[in-house]
């Protein structure tokens, strides 16, 4: 009796193709960085001075995004060859969606609290944030068998307890330090792993006609 195909082993396959470069790591590691660094940057500077963090954020998103596309045509696709992205499912479009949209009920529940809860969740903020992003890439890791993304959830970890334990940081801006820390350790290992994924694969000689 022959196997039917397995639709999602192939999905899967597909989308370990596209990590296997280290680019969507360092991608992302330099959008949750740059974004979450000119937020904080804003922050401590005039109410005026947030449209122009916007138009920076903007700026330097489309920027990554379209390095990201530049590298994968230009070097990894010719080494490795193309396979296209599969879109996301309206299950993970769900998830994702209603992850936002409960952080930002939670953001506004905490807005209307007294001083006394506030300080209570504020302490809570970066070793929540820290778990949940940790169990993603713990859980993706595993799923697509990406050694580095295991790494970056144990080091998610690592840099809560630093930041809860050593430092005086609380609520956004202990998470705006976290994800700027999370961000940088996953552009570093996206770069390392791009390194060696370029030694790995040296882009075949062109020939002659």
């Amino acid at each position: 009796m022959e196997q039917g195909v397995d639709v999602n082993e192939i999905t899967r396959r597909a989308q370990r193709h596209w990590m296997e470069d280290g680019l969507v790591e360092l991608m992302l590691g330099l959008l949750m960085s740059t974004q979450m660094g000119v937020y904080m940057l804003a922050g401590a500077l005039p109410v005026g001075f947030i449209f122009l963090a916007q138009a920076l954020v903007l700026a330097s998103t489309l920027g990554i995004v379209a390095g990201f596309k530049r590298l994968k045509s230009r070097v990894s696709f010719p080494r490795t060859g193309y396979v296209a992205f599969p879109k996301p499912t309206w299950k993970l479009r769900i998830s994702i969606w209603g992850t936002f949209g409960t952080v930002f009920v939670v953001a506004e529940g905490i807005s209307m609290l007294g001083p006394a809860d506030k300080d209570w969740l504020s302490s809570i903020a970066a070793p929540a944030f820290a778990v949940f992003f940790a169990v993603c890439c713990i859980g993706g890791g595993l799923r697509h068998k990406q050694p580095t993304l295991l790494w970056e959830g144990f080091l998610t970890l690592l840099f809560a307890i630093i930041l809860t334990w050593f430092t005086s940081l609380r609520g956004i801006s202990a998470v705006g330090a976290l994800m700027i820390l999370v961000g940088t350790s996953m552009a570093v290992l996206g770069g390392f792993r791009f390194r060696r994924y370029l030694k790995a694969n040296p882009k075949p000689q062109e020939t002659e006609a």
